[in-house]
């Protein structure tokens, strides 16, 4: 994205598309709203781990806190653009450390799983993110490879799709043989235990399906489109004619 010149990204927007983005910064309260709304019930869904490890609620309230203080305190101009991108870490965030009050371990006294789950489940959904963006420029910029980037965009959101439906079957699975599940023996001696592995790798599958759910509610082409016009919003202002105050509007 680096590489693209104004012209190159200037060609992808019209004049109706900057008045609608123009207009759409003069009112940015809805986005707020979203943003304070998801903000609030991330740290809803992290508490619980404080009965766990006080430091995980910590570190996303924190995290969480960083986020919206930017997010407030940017012009109008760039809470339009930012909106998607912070709408999703919000989410993720929520995902992930939800997720942390299911890891624990009896023998794991540094709470080192849940730490390591938070590190890797960032990794992994932003590296995702990453490949859908790159595949989106290609889609956009390069067009001799625009049949292969179509492919690898399907394969991303086809995988998505499936972790999506395991997990709504397993909650109507666990919903209908909650009884049988409480009640398992877990022993070497008996069939159960392979029904143990079985389950083991189930809730393993849920686990990542889970933490990359939230890489749905992303858009690669906001996200690019929004990078573009923020890298050159002065020669976009310039080139439409808008003077400082229409184009950023005030705090």
């Amino acid at each position: 994205m680096s590489s693209l010149s104004f012209k190159e990204a200037s060609e992808k927007f019209d004049s109706k598309e900057i008045a609608l983005l123009v207009k759409s910064k003069e009112n940015t309260v809805p986005y707020v709203s979203k943003i304070v709304g998801s903000i609030l019930f991330a740290l809803l869904v992290s508490l619980p781990a404080v009965n766990y490890y006080a430091i995980f609620p910590i570190c996303a309230f924190v995290l969480l806190s960083i986020l919206l203080f930017k997010y407030i305190t940017s012009k109008p101009m760039f809470k339009v653009l930012n909106y998607n991108w912070l709408f999703f870490l919000v989410w993720q965030t929520a995902a992930i450390f939800f997720m942390v009050v299911f890891l624990r371990v009896k023998a794991d006294s540094y709470h080192l799983i849940p730490a390591m789950y938070i590190i890797l489940g960032y990794v992994a959904t932003l590296l995702l993110i990453r490949a859908r963006v790159h595949t989106y420029l290609k889609e956009e910029f390069e067009s001799h490879s625009k049949s292969k980037s179509n492919n690898v965009s399907r394969r991303i959101t086809k995988i998505i799709g499936v972790f999506l439906i395991i997990i709504i079957m397993a909650i109507f699975f666990y919903r209908g043989n909650k009884w049988w599940i409480m009640n398992m023996t877990g022993t070497f001696d008996n069939q159960s235990f392979l029904v143990y592995a079985v389950w083991g790798i189930v809730l393993l599958t849920l686990l990542i399906g889970f933490t990359l759910l939230p890489t749905l509610l992303f858009s690669p082409a906001k996200y690019v489109r929004g990078k573009l016009v923020k890298k050159y919003s002065e020669e976009f202002r310039k080139h439409y004619g808008f003077t400082e105050n229409e184009w950023y509007g005030e705090k």
